[in-house]
């Protein structure tokens, strides 16, 4: 899959880039098998957040695209992106619809998965509608919101886009740049239960944050309090009370700046 993936950034149209492939404690040794003018960093099962950042600290580059391993870019994906960013001075992040397949097999997705630019907070707080794959970054863009957060073995790129959104309007292009590759037993998706937790923390984040309008807070509180709430649905159902009490404290606070607001 990694030879597939380094494959299809070979083909770009678009070719004033450095490739960066960052080893996260394989069993492999991949140096011998990765091209030779691709750049091969090693970390030690530090997680996903870890070696994306130790990839972005590494790249010279002014921008920043990421490419999982199980997936592949279509061969004008950053030509077209960096055509619109350079066509768009003010824009600092963009993203693109993605292909989902299965065994090779074309997966149709729901229109709860419609993806969209703008300021697009308020929907992505609902769920994740930006593939890691198909985004591209002005890398100026990390001294605002910070790097990857390496708390977070999971759903870590739902809290950096989040922070993103936060500050920054998202360009968007309809066409499919990228082919998102599932069904393998390796996603990190597929090794962890209760991934909400995770999205509740990163949703937690922003409850002070000031730089979100009222329509935007008040979809924050709503997924926030809806996913806290299936989380401690869940915890009883499964008699599992380890985080039970971080997330009732997340509900705290959202009826204690309910109350705030009422008062004020």
């Amino acid at each position: 899959m990694l030879l597939r993936a380094v494959a299809s950034i070979e083909k770009q149209t678009f070719r004033d880039f450095e490739v960066i492939v960052v080893d996260d404690h394989s069993t492999e040794d991949l140096s011998s098998v990765i091209p030779k003018n691709v750049i091969y960093l090693k970390t030690h099962g530090k997680g996903v957040s870890a070696a994306r950042n130790t990839g972005l600290t590494a790249a010279r580059g002014d921008f920043i695209a990421f490419l999982d391993s199980d997936d592949e870019w279509l061969p004008t994906k950053l030509e077209k992106q960096m055509d619109y960013l350079e066509k768009n001075s003010n824009c600092f992040v963009i993203h693109a619809n993605e292909i989902w397949l299965r065994n090779g097999v074309n997966i149709k997705q729901s229109s709860q998965q419609q993806k969209m630019g703008g300021r697009i907070f308020a929907q992505l707080s609902e769920r994740c509608l930006i593939a890691a794959s198909s985004i591209l970054v002005r890398k100026e863009v990390f001294s605002t919101v910070g790097l990857f957060d390496e708390t977070f073995p999971v759903c870590e790129d739902f809290d950096l886009w989040l922070r993103i959104a936060s500050y920054f309007e998202i360009g968007f292009i309809e066409e499919a740049l990228s082919l998102k590759h599932a069904g393998h037993g390796d996603q990190l998706s597929t090794q962890f239960h209760s991934m909400d937790l995770w999205r509740v923390r990163a949703l937690a984040k922003h409850l002070k944050n000031s730089q979100l309008s009222e329509s935007e807070t008040k979809a924050l509180h709503s997924n926030l309090l809806n996913k806290s709430n299936i989380l401690l649905k869940g915890f009883e159902k499964h008699k599992n009370f380890q985080h039970s009490e971080e997330v009732k404290s997340y509900v705290q606070m959202l009826f204690a700046e309910k109350d705030t607001a009422l008062l004020s």
